[in-house]
């Protein structure tokens, strides 16, 4: 993985080892991400330890909390491992522990009598145990003006993460040495950036859709600071689903992902048809609803609801060239074969989602509807994928769906806010 170099406010800084209160009132906190030419994964770049070094991270949106390998190089002063029964490994939500099988001296990832997690990496589907502990991190720091400030701000005290193994980091991108998880709980990174820094818990993302500019990851207050105070937000409840849905979990855990309702999918303002049932969170079972995803590359949709939504984009672009797809896609055009100058003319899609008081669109535009497949050229493929009959989440929006939209996250409000117009829809207010 080559590393694109960061934009040069990104490379000039001032570090800064204490932090005031009324300070942070007056800007934001900032960690650039980039898209992997080789995985497609969206890529962080975080400051910690003591000294402080730069750490890769694939950032992962519904995480339960930072991982990284602790056993290759980990090497700061300021670590430390967080006790079993202490007051942060409770908050945690940690059901487990270390005993006494640890070396003497004991080295990080490995210290007796320590609270326990288990990391999980979505992309290889792997979970183990890891130590729980804490270390410094530092940010970059922006104004509410959206300038950058240049200049990194370190955490007075640490911030929890697991350890994991070496193992842990199979089908990451080369160079990364964990997930960066922004859940909604107590130890994901928004809550203990915002505990760590005196910020609202508050956050907002815009990934990059190409390997050359950066995209952001935004702690604190304010969309004035991005876009002009007088452009029109929408937003749409966080829904809670009471059961987990990570891949590793201890019993009782609820979700810390970032489900949202869609009420109805629209194809050129026709409704899809499908069972509402399906849109619903089950509280039993947390089986159900809508969730985004950084680490799933394209949207899945439960059988019968990708169904019936390719039949009505079929319907309405009939006239266009099907081709033979290409994995993991199901429906691909040729477009070398359309015989127009202005390419495939796809449907209007829009999701019905719920509303602080009425219902609003998020109108997914072209771009984060169609994919070009690497191995080809010439074919346009949908971005929505079956997901199976079983799916635990009935519609999962990936990368494509979100890339070059700023969405931001309100942890306190419960609520995710996006821009209809399509002139914000892009990540480049960071040039």
């Amino acid at each position: 993985m080559k590393i694109p170099q960061l934009r040069l406010f990104f490379l000039l800084f001032i570090f800064s080892n204490s932090i005031a209160k009324k300070s942070l009132k007056r800007y934001r906190l900032l960690l650039p991400v980039f898209k992997d030419e080789i995985t497609g994964q969206y890529i962080t770049q975080m400051y910690q330890r003591t000294p402080i070094v730069p750490v890769n991270l694939t950032v992962d949106l519904g995480g339960r909390f930072l991982w990284m390998d602790c056993d290759n190089g980990y090497i700061s002063s300021s670590y430390k491992h967080v006790p079993c029964g202490s007051k942060p490994c409770k908050l945690s939500g940690s059901q487990g522990c270390y005993g006494a099988s640890c070396p003497v001296p004991p080295r990080p990832g490995c210290n007796n009598h320590t609270c326990a997690h288990i990391p999980y990496n979505p992309i290889n589907r792997t979970s183990t145990d890891g130590e729980l502990a804490e270390d410094v991190i530092a940010l970059w720091s922006t104004n509410y003006n959206g300038s950058i400030m240049g200049h990194l701000l370190a955490s007075p005290s640490g911030v929890m993460f697991s350890c994991s193994d070496d193992l842990m980091l199979h089908k990451l991108a080369y160079g990364v040495k964990g997930m960066a998880g922004l859940g909604s709980g107590y130890t994901g990174l928004p809550s203990q950036i915002a505990r760590a820094f005196y910020l609202p818990r508050k956050f907002a993302i815009c990934l990059s859709a190409d390997t050359i500019s950066n995209g952001v990851i935004l702690f604190g207050e304010g969309r004035q600071s991005v876009y002009a105070s007088n452009e029109v937000q929408s937003y749409t409840p966080l829904l809670k689903n009471p059961v987990s849905t990570a891949g590793a979990y201890y019993p009782g855990e609820p979700s810390v992902e970032y489900f949202i309702g869609v009420e109805k999918i629209l194809v050129n303002g026709k409704i899809v048809p499908i069972d509402s049932k399906l849109l619903a969170i089950n509280k039993t079972t947390g089986v159900g609803g809508t969730k985004i995803s950084t680490v799933v590359p394209y949207g899945t949709m439960e059988t019968s609801i990708y169904k019936a939504f390719k039949h009505e984009f079929l319907k309405a672009i009939d006239e266009d060239p099907i081709a033979e797809p290409i994995r993991p896609f199901e429906l691909c055009f040729n477009m070398s074969n359309l015989g127009t100058s202005t390419g495939l003319s796809t449907p209007q899609v829009s999701l019905v989602l719920q509303g602080d008081r009425n219902n609003t669109n998020w109108d997914l535009s072209m771009d984060n509807l169609m994919a070009s497949p690497v191995a080809s050229s010439g074919l346009l493929c949908l971005g929505f994928l079956d997901g199976g009959e079983n799916s635990q989440t009935s519609i999962v929006l990936g990368g494509l769906q979100i890339e070059e939209n700023l969405l931001e996250f309100d942890l306190v409000k419960k609520r995710m806010g996006f821009y209809k117009n399509p002139m914000l829809k892009r990540c480049n207010f960071l040039s």
